[in-house]
């Protein structure tokens, strides 16, 4: 066979190079303060989007898929025999699917973007069985969005016209086999996951796992919940690998560096120090990069209608709070509770709690802020409700305004004047003086 072939991953399997083609730090913005102000704030909130810094899961992850998919190419082409030998009758092989979970938001759809810019590129492929030349592909990608059952799945890789399930499938085994295919990847699993959805998806990762190269497939939480009702012989098949996503440490480099090349994309539209910054954006979304953008899109609003061009760390806190941050603001809340309180924690969003158990070092240090973090609240409450008001007005005057309470009090109503004798009486006299009848009847 083609030593080409044979090593066509091996560029691929060097840690640096992989965090030097995967990271993604886009353009800062251009001048937007003359652009309207949800104009502007659109276009930053685009850019924020695009950036990828992977963190040490990323990278792990994609070179562990980069070394299976290399041993399964490696196996694919060992001999000209056996490869074609393969593609006239597939082996009826099916893999335990790797499953990449977290919470929503965290990462996982960028991680996988991230794999597929590091597969090696197609190829031409010739042999003395086949006329001409063959594309060698390095993976097939595809989306469960929108997929009625896995034929379904099986016609976006393969066009066979009016093949059954079982017929596709085999299809799809040769093809796969003479293509080089060496790893599937499945996107957009959990948007089937309500009634007969995880029916649907169960049968859609069954079908992919049966055409044998390394399986990847991507889940929310909440599909998984619903998959462990599924019978043991589901369960062995598809939940066996999982591979769990969580938030980066507040206190880690790669956070932030994350936080700073926000600052630096944003051209000058975000102002504050980095550490600051870095804590007060990890309290209010737990980590999660979806939430920082929209956080951060939201506070810029609030600075351009306070006439500022740029925001500070107050307008985080004020972004945490307005309206279209409420329903994040409930999840971030939330996942607090259930960190703080466990495997035991009696809340009902599965959508959120992780549905395996987590080992104590990875969760150990996100314990440890949302208890400093919830410890300091308090103080800081207990604190303020100790001051008189003249001492509170001290301290408001003594600080700064990046660090102004986040939470606005609610303006209290003038008091009512003071009632003087006269008004009393009057008062009096009108509850329990009983005018007469105007029209008296007749006794009959």
């Amino acid at each position: 066979m083609n030593d080409g072939i044979l090593s066509r991953f091996d560029k691929s399997l060097d840690m640096e190079s992989i965090r030097q083609r995967v990271t993604v730090r886009p353009n800062a913005v251009a001048d937007i303060a003359s652009m309207d102000p949800l104009v502007a704030a659109d276009v930053l909130y685009r850019a924020l989007k695009e950036i990828f810094i992977p963190n040490d899961f990323s990278l792990a992850f994609i070179k562990e898929m980069l070394n299976k998919a290399s041993l399964h190419n490696q196996w694919s082409f060992s001999s000209e025999v056996d490869y074609i030998s393969r593609f006239y009758n597939p082996p009826d092989v099916e893999v335990e699917p790797i499953c990449l979970t977290g919470l929503a938001g965290i990462g996982k759809s960028q991680t996988i973007a991230a794999l597929r810019k590091v597969m090696p590129s197609p190829i031409d492929f010739s042999c003395d069985h086949f006329q001409g030349t063959l594309k060698l592909s390095s993976y097939w990608y595809a989306s469960a969005k929108g997929k009625a059952s896995g034929a379904q799945l099986l016609a976006d890789f393969i066009e066979v016209p009016r093949a059954t399930g079982s017929k596709l499938l085999i299809e799809c085994r040769r093809r796969a086999n003479r293509d080089g295919v060496s790893v599937l990847l499945l996107e957009e699993a959990q948007h089937k996951n309500t009634g007969k959805g995880t029916a649907r998806v169960t049968d859609i990762l069954l079908t992919m796992a049966s055409i044998g190269p390394p399986m990847v497939y991507v889940s929310n939480y909440s599909l998984l919940h619903l998959l462990k009702r599924r019978n043991s012989e589901d369960l062995q098949r598809l939940m066996t690998e999982p591979r769990i996503m969580l938030p980066d440490d507040s206190s880690s480099e790669i956070w932030r560096s994350y936080i700073a090349e926000c600052i630096r994309v944003s051209n000058g539209c975000i102002k504050g120090a980095v550490d600051d910054l870095a804590h007060e954006i990890y309290r209010s979304t737990f980590g999660i990069k979806r939430l920082v953008v929209q956080l951060l899109k939201h506070a810029y609003v609030i600075a351009r209608g306070a006439g500022r061009d740029c925001l500070l760390l107050a307008d985080i806190g004020k972004a945490y709070q307005c309206a279209g941050y409420a329903s994040n603001r409930e999840d971030v809340e939330e996942l607090c509770i259930i960190t703080l309180g466990g495997r035991s924690s009696s809340s009902r969003r599965m959508d959120l709690r992780c549905p395996f158990e987590l080992p104590t070092a990875p969760t150990s240090k996100v314990v440890a802020f949302a208890r400093t973090d919830r410890d300091t609240r308090v103080i800081n409450k207990a604190f303020d409700s100790s001051l008189t008001e003249g001492e509170r007005a001290a301290l408001k005057e003594l600080q700064p305004a990046s660090v102004e309470p986040s939470r606005p009090k609610a303006a209290r109503r003038a008091p009512l004047p003071p009632s003087s004798i006269e008004d009393l009486s009057r008062e009096f006299l009108a509850d329990f003086s009983v005018p007469p009848p105007s029209n008296p009847t007749k006794p009959k």
